[in-house]
């Protein structure tokens, strides 16, 4: 997305939807992603490459929290 980021994105839309599930996904590792700062811990996150599975599981897993 030129000119803004998923997180910024993000964050906009829960200021006119509070309470809306995200999924943040990157081609970095989730240690990258969390220990540098850039989403805070226990944010929901998938790693590239993923599987349909594996992306399927994360959302209803999200969804149902």
């Amino acid at each position: 997305m030129p000119g803004i980021s998923g997180r910024v994105v993000a964050e906009r839309l829960a200021r006119s939807r509070p309470g809306i599930k995200v999924l943040y996904t990157s081609g970095y590792t989730d240690d990258a992603v969390f220990q540098r700062g850039v989403l805070p811990e226990g944010t929901a996150f998938i790693q590239k490459p993923f599987t349909t599975e594996a992306l399927a599981r994360m959302v209803r897993e999200i969804l149902d929290s």
